[in-house]
């Protein structure tokens, strides 16, 4: 009886291990980075990186994240929150972006990829985007 208590607990443990592992794999495949660090260093390999002052410094205020990393499309930077609720998303803020990919990158003016385009090629860094699209990037893709 003890010896079947133990077997069952410990093919239980084993089922729960094996649900987080697959649950981690799936999720690992694409990820957002709310709060990178500063400075065009701080963005990850195959990622690219927002922040909201020039220079790839990223001030958090008015409940806006001040940068973020991605390695996918976003459709709407201001849906982009933190769990707690503290951050509203990264709506129209962004000043310096990095391209840390092999593809080139697009950003738009508005949600969803419309209005006015500015297009980074694969490994540039812009410490001050052009005055045009200043804070006025709402969403991005790889194009």
């Amino acid at each position: 009886m003890k010896l079947s208590k133990n077997l069952t607990r410990l093919g239980l443990a084993a089922a729960t291990a094996v649900g987080l592992v697959v649950t981690v794999a799936g999720s690992a495949s694409a990820n957002t980075i709310l709060g990178v660090g500063q400075g065009a260093g701080a963005c990850p390999a195959n990622y690219v990186c927002l922040w909201s002052e020039n220079g790839f410094v990223g001030k958090i205020g008015s409940n806006k994240i001040g940068a973020i990393a991605s390695d996918q499309n976003i459709g709407d930077m201001g849906k982009l929150q933190k769990n707690d609720a503290f951050w509203d998303g990264m709506q129209d803020i962004t000043s310096s972006v990095v391209n840390n990919t092999g593809s080139h990158v697009c950003f738009y003016e508005h949600n969803w990829y419309g209005g006015a385009e500015f297009k980074i090629g694969p490994h540039e860094q812009w410490p001050s985007v052009p005055s045009w699209i200043n804070d006025k990037i709402s969403s991005f893709k790889y194009c």
